[in-house]
């Protein structure tokens, strides 16, 4: 339902496909009617053609008359559509995270990307920010996303629930955003993200495609064909991510002098070479000739 457009369903389909669990998640009020219909397929002919339903005074209730069974009512949940609440869910799939602050969602796309806080995940010191999408596998859907991202760089790391099973999703992943599947790292209900598996999953990465370069979300890591680098300064990794994201557009070649002073280094560090003073492995991915930079294989 969720990654339909409307995010919608028939009451008869419900209760009909899913009547173990539809009660759970209306009770819970993640599950709403939204209107209702004044058609149903017949209950007792086995036909599969709509049939226009009429309201029983005596019945008081809307049905339909079989020429084998005569008045049939229909139940009024069969009738209904039910839409899935999503700021329930929300709640509900982000209980056991430990989130700052404790605010309702922030909607960035209307009914399709979310804000909910910050996350304080097992293992890491700091707080990382987490979305929620749904329908990310939409090339459309997910054109609006990326845009939506770059209006809202990531400080560092950002983590993207996505609704959209893994193997759906583009392989493209705007830098400093690692999208996991929520499907990966919910419990066996479906309706919780556990933490320490949404921890696990940070830091094994989503590598997603089989580029030569790849850089962790964070920009803490690059790996040039299976060896990884480090970074641990901030400066430094804004270095990379900068270089890194002109080696993957196609036009590597930067401007030294941009980059240094882009990445927060002051005038007096006008080389890479100071930039990266203390180690030398930077020379194995990165180039730098007549104020000009870029990184290559």
């Amino acid at each position: 339902m969720i990654e339909t457009p409307d995010a919608a369903i028939r009451g008869s389909v419900l209760d009909g496909y899913y009547g173990r669990v539809a009660p759970a998640l209306k009770e819970a009020g993640i599950l709403q009617p939204k209107d209702h219909l004044r058609a149903a397929v017949s209950l007792a002919d086995h036909e599969d053609e709509p049939i226009n339903l009429t309201w029983s005074p005596e019945h008081r209730a809307y049905g339909y008359f079989s020429p084998t069974a005569g008045w049939v009512s229909v139940p009024g949940d069969q009738l209904a559509t039910f839409r899935v609440n999503f700021s329930r869910l929300l709640d509900q799939l982000v209980e056991r995270l430990d989130l700052s602050p404790r605010s309702a969602p922030v909607e960035l796309v209307p009914d399709l990307l979310w804000e909910v806080g910050d996350a304080r995940l097992p293992g890491r010191s700091k707080r990382t920010p987490v979305w929620i999408g749904r329908r990310l596998g939409d090339p459309a859907i997910w054109k609006r996303f990326i845009d939506t991202a770059r209006k809202r760089p990531a400080p560092g790391l950002r983590i993207v629930l996505s609704f959209t099973p893994g193997n759906c999703l583009p392989t493209d992943v705007h830098l400093g955003h690692t999208l996991i599947a929520v499907r990966d790292v919910a419990d066996h209900y479906g309706l919780a993200v556990v933490p320490d598996l949404l921890a696990a999953r940070v830091a094994a990465g989503s590598q997603l495609n089989d580029d030569p370069i790849t850089m962790a979300a964070d920009g803490a890591s690059l790996t040039v064909r299976g060896t990884r680098y480090a970074f641990s300064g901030s400066k430094q990794r804004a270095i990379i991510r900068q270089l890194y994201d002109a080696w993957k557009s196609g036009h590597p070649e930067l401007l030294t002098a941009e980059v240094l002073e882009s990445a927060g280094f002051s005038t007096s560090v006008n080389t890479l070479g100071k930039a990266f003073s203390g180690r030398s492995d930077w020379r194995e991915f990165l180039n730098e000739e007549h104020g000009r930079c870029w990184m290559f294989l």
